[in-house]
């Protein structure tokens, strides 16, 4: 579940996607969005901390580094900075890849372990759901590491469906949470932004050779653009989810659409539908 766009609706697409196929299906639903995941604003589950994600931060030892800049001219994030008596660490800017260790001629680079943040799993299941989400804590700027742990545990999971609720935009934590899936659901919304946003999340997804589809939210809000660009480049337009009063109210009271009202059940079948056409 991606949207180049953030506000589209993507994470309430898939929550009750996940609600709606766990009714007959072992289901896992990833929250990927690690700067503020939501979903469990309408799961409600009980988390415990499955694991914390740390990278590797270097630390100089000067009585032995030579000063010879080699781990600086390797770095392409520039997290060090070689002077004439002194090694300078930007930690903040370093990505834990450990390329400098590995280099230094004289052994002179050491590393210390470093917290990004926590993955946290519901305890149990909820309807054949187990449901997963990435924290980064407050003040760090990798989310993608956190992803990557996410993307390890999804692919070692045993249920039926993964689904996975990616970040918006169309960076590298994107990109990471794109990586190796088999289908793509894009959410968007009628909008001047919307459309310029979900022609390049679709950019991406091709690049990335994966099979996608589009869900137009709020599709009588705004004009039919969305559906022009649908229409022009052949895409495969899974559902078109009117403007509702109804689910403002279940999501300003964090409730979710299945489960709730009956009528989203058939919504969300004809989506599964879709989807599962698109794919064969």
């Amino acid at each position: 579940m991606a949207s180049g766009k953030g506000g589209t609706g993507k994470t309430t697409i898939a929550v009750n996607l996940a609600l709606h196929l766990s009714k007959s299906h072992h289901v896992a639903l990833f929250d990927l969005d690690v700067e503020e995941p939501n979903c469990n604003h309408f799961l409600h589950c009980e988390l415990i901390q499955y694991q914390e994600v740390n990278i590797p931060r270097p630390i100089i030892d000067e009585f032995i580094c030579s000063h010879c800049g080699l781990c600086a001219d390797l770095c392409e994030f520039n997290a060090l900075a070689v002077l004439f008596n002194q090694v300078m660490v930007f930690e903040e800017l370093c990505h834990g890849c450990g390329l400098c260790t590995m280099a230094c001629p004289e052994e002179a680079i050491k590393e210390k372990s470093h917290q990004l943040g926590v993955i946290r799993r519901s305890e149990g299941s909820k309807n054949n759901l187990v449901f997963y989400e990435g924290k980064l804590n407050v003040g760090e700027a990798l989310a993608t590491p956190i992803i990557r742990e996410l993307k390890k545990i999804a692919f070692n999971e045993k249920s039926e469906f993964i689904i996975l609720d990616l970040p918006p935009g169309s960076d590298c934590p994107v990109i990471e949470g794109l990586s190796k899936t088999d289908f793509t659901i894009l959410v968007t919304e009628p909008t001047p932004a919307g459309e310029h946003d979900l022609r390049i999340a679709i950019n991406l997804v091709k690049q990335l050779e994966i099979s996608f589809g589009i869900v137009n939210n709020r599709s009588d809000v705004g004009d039919d653009r969305i559906n022009h660009l649908v229409k022009e480049k052949a895409y495969e337009l899974l559902l078109e989810i009117p403007h509702d009063k109804e689910i403002l109210q279940l999501y300003s009271n964090g409730l979710p659409l299945i489960g709730t009202i009956a009528r989203f059940d058939t919504v969300y079948s004809n989506l599964w539908f879709r989807i599962q056409e698109v794919i064969h």
